[in-house]
């Protein structure tokens, strides 16, 4: 990859990770012929949308939306992302969003 610091050079890895997920996402809601937005398949997935009336970044997963406010990514050198994490996300996050 080139003169990289370590730093840099893990954040192209982490960059790659999500991005190969992503397009494993997208294969899914080809293969489930999703055609809308209200589908589940797409409703259950972790998306960030920026407001520009509110100046502010959301994150969105089925029927709950939190403010954006840069997480902690975790372990990106384990970063691994498979089908349970995607479960993990819906029900954390569904738990937050009915306390």
């Amino acid at each position: 990859i080139g003169d990289l610091t370590k730093s840099d050079r893990q954040k192209i890895c982490t960059i790659c990770t999500i991005d190969v997920h992503n397009r494993d996402v997208v294969a899914k809601l080809i293969a489930m012929k999703a055609e809308n937005a209200q589908e589940f398949a797409w409703l259950s997935q972790l998306k960030h949308r920026w407001d520009d009336k509110k100046n502010m970044c959301f994150v969105d997963i089925c029927d709950a939306v939190f403010t954006y406010s840069n997480e902690y990514l975790g372990n990106t050198p384990r970063l691994v992302i498979t089908p349970l994490t995607d479960r993990c996300y819906i029900t954390l996050t569904q738990s937050l969003h009915l306390t």
